[in-house]
């Protein structure tokens, strides 16, 4: 350190002396500083205003946007107020609707409750005997569709429903019920059925091929006039002979008389055909009505009748005529009425099972059953017995043939 210090000391004295700083002297601007000055304040002052201002409209904007601001919130305030009001109207609903749903499905249980009691009250005695019962009406009905329409095919039907009743009460007292069942079946089941709705289509369709049968020529080609030998001449002369000629000539043509055969029915009188057409058709008709009541006389007796109208009145050398000629006696052949037995084997035994069980009734000797014979003479009133309109047209059609 003392060193350093003494080679400074050294430096410095090798170094000139310089004079001592003069004093300072204040400057003077003069004008320009004060313009200066002045400026530089007018400056500062009006960027003060200027930023004043600019703080004055800005604070202006920011009130408007807190007011706007404010207002909005103000609206949805209300708003949501509003909105509250109808949710909680809407939850009030709702829980009036809960209240009578609820109310609703109290009333529903109590009924079931209701019901549940009533099925749990009745005992499987009363569903057997309730069975039964069922299983004998089936074949009260059965024997009813046999012997008043004699429709096999729904009696069959009927006493399969029976034996089926009688096998759910799955009791084996009545196993000789259900065998009497299955016997009446099979009897019913080798009874050959007939197509009466074949029968009736037949019918409907000969009545529509009337109109093509064709009649007999009602005017036969009558012989050509005979030739006058005695010819007429163009002489004033001869005017004698022309008319002794022309007289006797127009004598001999003014009758003619042309032979027929004494086994022909007379011929029709023009247009006295459509009366017979119709004749025909209402006996057809009367036919077609007679099937389903199985009125077998009425049907003969009609059919009868146009296969004598057509071979009196019509062509039968025609084709069309003798297929509907064939079809006629076809149809007159085929019966009406099927052989039944005269009773079902398992009436009796099913009504007097009702007796027992149903009505606790003691054995006695139960009413006779319905039986083809007891249906009889209803079947015999209904075939006496004519439909009024197809009989009135028929006669008149007989009676506008035989005027003609």
């Amino acid at each position: 350190m003392t060193e350093q210090k003494q080679s400074t000391d050294a430096v410095e004295t090798k170094r000139p002396q310089q004079p001592e700083t003069a004093p300072h002297k204040p400057k003077r601007y003069g004008w320009v500083g004060n313009t200066l000055s002045i400026a530089i304040s007018l400056a500062i002052g009006v960027g003060g205003l200027y930023i004043y201002y600019h703080g004055k409209q800005q604070n202006a904007a920011l009130s408007a946007e807190n007011f706007a601001l404010q207002q909005e919130i103000a609206s949805l305030t209300q708003q949501h107020s509003a909105d509250k009001q109808n949710v909680n109207a809407k939850l009030q609903e709702f829980d009036s609707s809960l209240q009578e749903f609820k109310s609703r499905n109290q009333q529903l249980d109590d009924r079931l409750a209701e019901l549940q009691t009533r099925i749990s009250a009745f005992s499987n005695t009363d569903i057997e005997n309730w069975r039964l019962a069922q299983a004998s009406s089936f074949v009260k009905m059965a024997g009813r569709k046999i012997w008043s329409e004699q429709d096999v095919t729904t009696a069959i039907a009927l006493l399969k429903d029976a034996d089926q009743n009688l096998a759910e009460m799955d009791d084996p007292s009545l196993i000789y019920a259900r065998k009497a069942i299955m016997a009446d079946i099979d009897s019913l089941t080798k009874i050959k059925q007939l197509d009466l709705d074949g029968i009736i289509l037949t019918l409907n369709q000969l009545s529509n091929q009337v109109n093509n049968l064709p009649l007999f020529d009602k005017v036969e080609q009558a012989a050509p006039m005979e030739t006058n030998n005695d010819e007429i001449t163009a002489s004033l002369s001869d005017w004698r002979k022309n008319l002794s000629s022309s007289w006797h000539s127009f004598m001999d043509n003014f009758i003619t008389i042309t032979p027929r055969d004494s086994n022909k029915e007379p011929l029709l009188a023009p247009n006295q055909d459509i009366y017979l057409r119709e004749n025909i058709r209402s006996k057809l008709l009367i036919a077609a009505q007679a099937v389903p009541r199985h009125q077998s006389e009425i049907y003969k007796k009609a059919l009868s009748s146009v296969g004598e109208w057509v071979r009196s009145y019509f062509d039968t050398s025609a084709p069309d005529t003798e297929n509907f000629l064939h079809n006629v006696d076809s149809l007159q052949e085929r019966p009406l009425s099927i052989d039944v037995p005269e009773q079902l084997s398992s009436q009796p035994i099913l009504a007097e099972l009702v007796r027992k069980r149903i009505y606790n009734l003691p054995h006695s000797v139960s009413p006779e059953p319905e039986t083809k014979s007891g249906t009889k003479p209803e079947t015999q009133s209904e075939t006496q017995s004519q439909p009024a309109p197809a009989a009135e047209a028929s006669g008149q059609a007989d009676t506008s043939v035989e005027e003609s």
